[in-house]
């Protein structure tokens, strides 16, 4: 009977010690069985570098993964191919330009070993980016991304439609040209006002120049709505049309003199 019990308590302890060992193996491998991949930021402007890092299952010698970066039009806008590191991980950078480079949501793909998973992120930049009356716009939102801006000229504002996180408080940074908007007071610089969501909201102007002004704004999580309020906003159909408006007015003052001119001749 004594016997029975040694053997029992015996192999009792075998199995507790097998599972102690096999435990923490069981818990690594649920913690690295899904590959990870992700961009430092969501919204990237013109000139900026938009940084890829990721995390593979383990590592094989010889095995590589393919970075894979897909524009809005589901093009294939640049492939690389990295080596892991021995802890894992991995990373590369991509700048977004050229003929490619068109403003929208981006997708980067990593594959490893027959896993597959992405990253998203926009661009604000580029053809068909942010521009008010023909004239490029440099902005960028570290918490979501600009989807459009527009010209209310009954209040010399700028519009600045957004999509943000609805965790994570941001920074909208703008450079606004003087010809498009600007805030002036007996002939000197005056301060904007800015509402986010409707709400008067701090800025800081961090760099002024003749030709622009840039100004660094808080924007709290899930605000959809900048408003930038000055004392001139271009017109909406901007320089261009204005031109056109002078001329067609000139050649209406031309063609009224000339029918003056003629009538006062003897028939």
């Amino acid at each position: 009977m004594a016997n029975r019990q040694y053997v029992a308590y015996a192999l009792t302890a075998v199995l507790v010690v097998s599972i102690i060992s096999i435990a923490p193996g069981i818990a690594y491998s649920q913690q690295v069985s899904r590959m990870m991949v992700s961009v430092d930021k969501t919204s990237y402007g013109v000139g900026e570098t938009v940084m890829v890092s990721g995390k593979v299952p383990t590592v094989l010698e010889g095995e590589t993964v393919a970075i894979q970066v897909f524009n809005p039009r589901g093009v294939m806008y640049t492939i690389a191919q990295l080596t892991p590191e021995a802890d894992r991980t991995f990373s590369t950078s991509v700048n977004i330009g050229g003929k490619l480079g068109i403003a929208g949501t981006y997708t980067v793909k990593a594959t490893y070993l027959g896993q597959t998973t992405q990253a998203t992120f926009d661009f604000t930049g580029g053809p068909g980016g942010l521009t008010v009356s023909g004239i490029q716009i440099d902005a960028s939102l570290s918490n979501g991304s600009i989807s459009r801006i527009q010209v209310d000229e009954d209040f010399n504002s700028l519009i600045i439609t957004v999509r943000t996180s609805p965790d994570n408080d941001g920074t909208l940074t703008i450079t606004l040209p003087r010809e498009v908007i600007d805030a002036k007071l007996n002939g000197g610089d005056d301060e904007f006002i800015v509402l986010v969501d409707g709400e008067e909201a701090e800025y800081e102007e961090t760099d002024t120049t003749a030709t622009s002004r840039t100004l660094s704004i808080p924007v709290p999580a899930g605000s959809s709505e900048i408003e930038i309020i000055g004392t001139f906003v271009i017109p909406e159909f901007g320089i261009i049309a204005a031109l056109v408006l002078a001329v067609a007015v000139g050649a209406i003052i031309i063609i009224s003199r000339k029918n003056q001119i003629l009538n006062m001749l003897p028939r």
